[in-house]
């Protein structure tokens, strides 16, 4: 792990690293490692819900080494929303990354092939046990029945599902129960969780900028809160560097084109390793997601909507395991629970292995 700052990259993710950090004067040092060491220990996050992340972070690091190490990342990731994040939600972020050292090292890991390993492992066991997967077929309205499940509306017509599990983000759902019929009580809730848009950039390059996984970024120039080789973590017939640009939809600068931010990318890229040329960068994709990010602020949960606003219809997008963060291992932990709450209701056992 890096850490970009004032021109220069240092290392990061260290005790070491830390002690030796030059922008911060040795107490502010060691209150951060302090607070480092105080996620690990946390065992209940309910009290941290009441407070917002950016006054947790000020009580333990004070304002000038909240400025120096977390200002930028809150800046960049959630823009206005900054200041309404929940404390759970930072603390889950960090011990999340503090487990992830081992005998004081990282220790990160991938699977071989990439997610796409993961799809078609899911596609197959699906496709064996009867079910069907059907893209490029969205889904209109969503009619609760009086004895449990819904009538799904959409490009192939009416059908009748005994149990429906919605996984898509919650604001997307929305417009779906309202074509439906149902009230804007209900509605409500679904189309207001607010949440930032990510403008993704990939860069394919003949080199490394660096030799990290991940390096945070501080430098106004650049409205990028990080930098992620993937390249350093796994290896790939080029080298790969992720650059995500977090902004809310609504903000001007998610109008720009994609090549703006593939600029910006290669730009901030540029600075960490000067040595780079223009000819080290092979190409640059830039996607968009609308709902990339949940904005969690205090008492998340109570804003949610219900898990099971009909009988047999459950709605759980990644907010559901909060105050745990989008991961692919939440979410497989999350989607496994379903499945069998969803079995054990209509006495169809799933199939286990192992």
């Amino acid at each position: 792990m890096g850490f970009f700052c004032d021109g220069k990259l240092y290392p990061w993710g260290s005790v070491g690293a830390v002690l030796s950090f030059p922008h911060l004067p040795l107490r502010s040092r060691l209150r951060y490692l302090a607070h480092a060491a105080r996620c690990l220990t946390i065992r209940d996050w309910r009290p941290l819900d009441d407070l917002t992340a950016t006054t947790w972070l000020r009580r333990w690091l004070g304002e000038r080494g909240y400025q120096m190490l977390w200002h930028k990342l809150f800046a960049y990731k959630f823009y206005q929303h900054s200041d309404s994040i929940s404390a759970a939600w930072i603390w889950s972020r960090i011990r999340r990354l503090g487990q992830s050292r081992r005998r004081l090292r990282e220790t990160l890991g991938f699977l071989d092939g990439g997610s796409q390993t993961l799809i078609d492992a899911m596609a197959e066991a699906i496709q064996r046990r009867g079910g069907q997967i059907r893209l490029s077929t969205p889904v209109i309205a969503l009619r609760p029945r009086p004895e449990g499940g819904a009538v799904l509306s959409g490009g192939e017509g009416d059908e009748v599902f005994d149990e429906v599990i919605s996984t898509i983000p919650l604001p997307l759902l929305a417009p779906i129960l309202e074509a439906g019929g149902a009230p804007p009580s209900l509605v409500a809730p679904y189309a207001t969780q607010p949440s930032v848009a990510c403008a993704c950039v990939v860069l394919q390059m003949s080199r490394p900028a660096t030799a990290n996984f991940w390096t945070n970024v501080n430098d106004p120039r650049f409205a990028i809160p990080g930098v992620i080789e993937m390249g350093n973590l796994r290896p790939f017939p080029v080298h790969v560097c992720y650059v995500p640009f977090y902004i809310p939809a609504d903000h001007p600068d998610y109008q720009r084109p994609n090549q703006a931010f593939i600029d910006d990318a290669w730009a901030c890229v540029k600075a960490i390793q000067p040595k780079l040329s223009d000819n080290d960068l092979l190409a640059g994709h830039c996607s968009r997601y609308r709902f990339a990010q949940p904005v969690c602020g205090p008492r998340f949960k109570e804003s949610l909507p219900p898990r099971e606003p009909f009988p047999g219809v459950i709605t759980a997008d990644t907010t559901a395991y909060y105050p745990e963060d989008r991961g692919i291992s939440e979410s497989i932990g999350f989607g496994r629970a379903l499945a069998r709450q969803v079995a054990a209701k209509t006495g169809r056992a799933p199939e286990r292995k192992g």
